[in-house]
């Protein structure tokens, strides 16, 4: 199942392309020091992953499934550039981690347990950074878009007995499975602070995404090296 309220994969790789084109076209305007400053990066994430089913059929019309709120660990590669002292564009490519939730969740409407759920969230993201004048280090922010992919599953088990076709006859509910692949295009917003030494930078930011009716977020530790 896949949103088509928001841009497409290619539609978020133009963004970006459109971002970072506008910098490098604003260079000339920004201090000889600072033209065209090209960047690659990698971080470590500390990530919250958080999804639900909101499809009302699934587990005998049950609705809804609880929402799913699961802290893990995961990476994430930058590629971005600074053609102006308080403007620039990134894209990135995450991967917040994925596991199983340890406790069980009821089923809301009908009496069950929830059980083996998993989720995992990966994806892409284009943003404009806005860096504050701050003296020392960078302060910036950023907004954009970010595609997320998730994979949610899980087991319910219904409580009580169901009716075999012979009359009278009763039997244990069946166990049924839920397994979601959706991708959500949706607002991604975030803030971090960056020290430069040389070529070098060392960043932390938080980032917060859209993606299955819920907001998962994450908070980074990374690095950064300038090309230019």
């Amino acid at each position: 199942m896949t949103s088509r309220a928001f841009p497409s994969r290619a539609s978020l790789a133009t963004l970006a392309v459109v971002l970072i084109g506008s910098i490098v076209t604003g260079a000339p305007r920004a201090r000889a020091s600072n033209l065209l400053n090209v960047y690659a990066g990698a971080a470590f994430l500390r990530s919250n992953l958080r999804g639900k089913d909101s499809n009302p059929i699934p587990f005998s019309g049950s609705g809804p499934l609880n929402a799913f709120d699961r802290s893990d660990s995961g990476y994430q590669f930058t590629l971005g550039a600074r053609g102006l002292e308080f403007l620039g564009a990134e894209i990135d490519y995450f991967d917040l981690g994925s596991g199983g939730v340890a406790n069980a969740y009821s089923a809301a409407g009908n009496p069950g347990t929830v059980t083996g759920a998993h989720l995992a969230q990966k994806g892409e993201a284009a943003f404009a950074m806005l860096y504050l004048p701050v003296p020392v280090i960078d302060i910036y922010l950023k907004a954009g878009l970010a595609r997320v992919t998730s994979d949610l599953g899980a087991s319910f088990s219904p409580q009580g007995t169901c009716n075999l076709p012979l009359p009278g006859s009763t039997n244990p509910c069946a166990t049924e499975t839920l397994a979601l692949h959706t991708t959500t295009t949706g607002l991604a917003l975030g803030a971090g602070a960056q020290w430069q030494l040389g070529n070098w930078g060392v960043r932390a930011e938080y980032e917060r995404f859209t993606a299955l009716g819920r907001h998962p977020d994450v908070v980074s530790v990374g690095v950064i090296w300038t090309f230019l």
